[in-house]
């Protein structure tokens, strides 16, 4: 079962494809969205990078950072960002294999993945909202994006 609006972050701790780790306790003090992805290298994640890449400025101008997740290995995370020219911070949650996704309660123990979830969170690491798509190959909806951020 999905974390909950209410709920606070579970502890993980994540790397990025410079092998710089990420913590829970980082985020803390900063409103955060936590997005979950499935499949670096396919066209609805890629479609769905873009966008956030493309909405950057309108995200983050109250603040919020957003930190990409996926169960990729950090080579393919980096490859995926150069080629996007994607700067936000992609974690590899590769091994053990999905366990901040399990966490999060967004795996798909079948397929492997972690499925498409944003858990956005205050200051204090309580998520406040999640935009989500429980379909593998069904992106979110953008327009929840642009709700939750008033662009």
């Amino acid at each position: 079962m999905s974390l909950q609006v209410g709920d606070t972050i579970p502890e993980f701790k994540l790397y990025n494809y410079d092998k710089q780790s990420f913590e829970d306790k980082d985020f803390l003090g900063k409103k955060t969205m936590f997005v979950f992805l499935p499949f670096p290298f396919s066209s609805v994640c890629d479609k769905e990078i873009c966008d956030l890449r493309d909405n950057k400025s309108s995200i983050e101008k109250d603040g919020t950072q957003t930190v990409l997740i996926t169960v990729g290995a950090s080579p393919t995370n980096n490859a995926w960002a150069t080629q996007y020219g994607i700067e936000f911070p992609i974690l590899a949650d590769f091994w053990p294999h999905g366990e901040v996704a399990q966490k999060f309660g967004c795996f798909h123990e079948k397929a492997g993945i972690s499925l498409r979830y944003s858990y956005i969170t205050d200051e204090n690491n309580v998520i406040t909202e999640i935009i989500k798509s429980d379909e593998i190959g069904v992106e979110r909806d953008f327009s929840e994006y642009k709700e939750s951020f008033s662009f």
